[in-house]
C-alpha cells in the first residue's frame, strides 16, 4: 500500500511511466463516471507514484513566485516532481486556463464583495442610493440581489419612490432619513405603520386607499 495517493491536474487524462523510468508500465487513466471525466484523477501505484514524487532524485532549486504579485518571493530546494501531481486534490496545480478564470473570479469576487457592503452600510443607515451607484450595482451584481433596490423606499405618505430620488414624486415629500421599508407577517399588520401597510397592499395588486383599519381588513381578507 502506497503511503502518499498522488492527484492529477484537470487536464492529464492518462499516465504511464516506463519500468525502465522506475515505473510500473502500466497506463494509468482518469475515470469516466456517465461519459464524463471524473473530476479527480489520483494513482494508487507505489511505482509510479515514486517517479512522480522525484523520490531518489537529487533537490531542484526552484523560485517561488507570489500569486498576487507575480514576483519572485523566495527561493528553495525542493524535490524533483512532477508539476501536474500533488499529494491532495486541494493542491494540485491549477493548468493556465484555470489559472486565469481563478483570477477573474478573484477580482470579481472581490468587487461584489466591497460593493456589498457599501450597499449594506447605506441601506442599514437609510441612506439613499445614488443612481451611478445603482448603475454600477446593476452590472457588478446578481439580478437577484438588487431586485427591488429601485422601489424600496417608502416617503412619509406612503408611496413608492425610486431610490436616489431626494423628493416623492407624487407629494414633494423630502426623502431625506427614509429607510427600506420591507412587508411584515400578517401577524403583526396591526403594528405597522400606515405607510409600510399601503406598500404591501400595492405590491399585493390592491388598493391603497383608506385608513389603517380598513387596508388592515383589505389585507387579510386578500
Amino acid at each position: 500500500m502506497s503511503p502518499i495517493t498522488l492527484y492529477a491536474q484537470s487536464d492529464v487524462h492518462g499516465k504511464r511511466i516506463p519500468v525502465t523510468n522506475g515505473g510500473c508500465g502500466e497506463e494509468h487513466r482518469r475515470p469516466v463516471i456517465d461519459g464524463n471525466p471524473a473530476k479527480d484523477f489520483a494513482i494508487d501505484c507505489p511505482p509510479c507514484e515514486a517517479v512522480l514524487r522525484g523520490d531518489g532524485k537529487p533537490k531542484v532549486l526552484r523560485y517561488i513566485v507570489d500569486a498576487q504579485t507575480g514576483r519572485v518571493s523566495h527561493q528553495e530546494r525542493v524535490a524533483d516532481a512532477d508539476p501536474q501531481w500533488s499529494s491532495t486534490p486541494e493542491t494540485v496545480p491549477l493548468t493556465q486556463d484555470e489559472q486565469r478564470i481563478d483570477k477573474r473570479f478573484r477580482e470579481t469576487a472581490q468587487s461584489q464583495i466591497e460593493m456589498m457592503n457599501a450597499l449594506g452600510t447605506a441601506i442599514g443607515n437609510g441612506l439613499q442610493i445614488p443612481r451611478e451607484m445603482m448603475h454600477v450595482l446593476q452590472r457588478g451584481l446578481p439580478a437577484e440581489t438588487i431586485r427591488g433596490l429601485e422601489t424600496t423606499l417608502v416617503c412619509p405618505s406612503g408611496h413608492d419612490v425610486p431610490a436616489g430620488n431626494a423628493f416623492c414624486g407624487a407629494c414633494g415629500a423630502s426623502m431625506s432619513g427614509q429607510k427600506a421599508i420591507a412587508p411584515e407577517p400578517a401577524a403583526n399588520l396591526s403594528q405597522l405603520h400606515v405607510a409600510k401597510l399601503k406598500k404591501m397592499a400595492r405590491d399585493r395588486g390592491l388598493p391603497d386607499s383608506g385608513g389603517k383599519a380598513e387596508l388592515i381588513r383589505r389585507l387579510q381578507a386578500a
